[in-house]
């Protein structure tokens, strides 16, 4: 058989069994996801109503003990759900637990759970956005980025003084800040005694004040999207920010009158 012969051959049989591909997908494979998420659509729905009632909790537990399947104290609300609902505990089973916690932390209140999932690409897809909630897909860049765009929506700062001559800012880095020493004394009040205007160190406290933002504002609002964590997080920063730093009254008073250093 000729190389050519086989070529039209192998694209005749590949393309046969693309098209039967198609029509699975089409047909049944779309029928059994279907009806998956119309499942967990109804399992979500009990894992919500009970998220924050602990009585409710108490008697899917006793509900589980009584099927022999007495849930482990860091089994979470999900699984035991899921458990009671496919009974038994696999890989598949903890997938579709993964589901209900990520979709209750990050989903729009008004969206189905069909839907999320739907747009999030599958159960598979949305089960690997664990890593949202956990921050891991976030870089240090990212947090960074996050304290710049949220404290320059930051109106109300905590205090404002005359910069001393030692402290100020680095020409060469791209954000006007400087890293402030402060003593904190017994009664209360702070010193301001040093600046550093060094590119890492301005890096590693805006780093930490992002990672302190991003928290702050994921504490105060859910519907997070998963298209892209950054810059979500960061408009969710930004809309946060001014609530944070308004709430900071100006009460701190530093005098302009700070001593150089020797």
């Amino acid at each position: 058989m000729s190389d050519t012969t086989y070529k039209v051959q192998l694209e005749k049989t590949l393309d046969q069994i693309s098209a039967a591909r198609a029509a699975w997908e089409e047909g049944t494979l779309k029928a059994s996801n279907d009806e998956l998420y119309a499942i967990l659509e109804r399992c979500y729905a009990v894992f919500a109503e009970m998220k924050d009632d602990t009585a409710k909790r108490r008697s899917l537990n006793s509900l589980l003990t009584d099927r022999n399947m007495k849930p482990r104290t860091s089994t979470s609300l999900g699984l035991k759900v899921i458990r009671y609902v496919f009974g038994k505990e696999g890989n598949r089973e903890m997938a579709y637990s993964r589901v209900l916690t990520i979709a209750h932390d990050l989903k729009p209140e008004e969206q189905t759970l069909t839907s999320y999932i739907e747009e999030c690409g599958g159960v598979e897809e949305v089960r690997r956005l664990t890593k949202i909630k956990d921050g891991k897909s976030m870089t240090s860049s990212d947090y960074k980025q996050i304290a710049v765009a949220g404290l320059n929506m930051a109106r109300i700062p905590v205090a404002s003084f005359d910069l001393p001559e030692f402290i100020q800012p680095n020409s060469e880095y791209d954000e006007d800040y400087v890293v402030g020493l402060i003593r904190c004394n017994p009664d209360g009040t702070g010193d301001l005694l040093f600046g550093n205007n060094d590119a890492k160190v301005i890096d590693t406290v805006l780093i930490a004040s992002g990672k302190y933002l991003d928290q702050k504002a994921q504490d105060d609002q859910k519907g997070l999207e998963a298209a892209d964590v950054a810059k979500r997080r960061t408009e969710d920063v930004k809309t946060f920010a001014p609530k944070l730093f308004a709430a900071m009254s100006p009460k701190v008073h530093i005098s302009a009158a700070v001593p150089a250093a020797e």
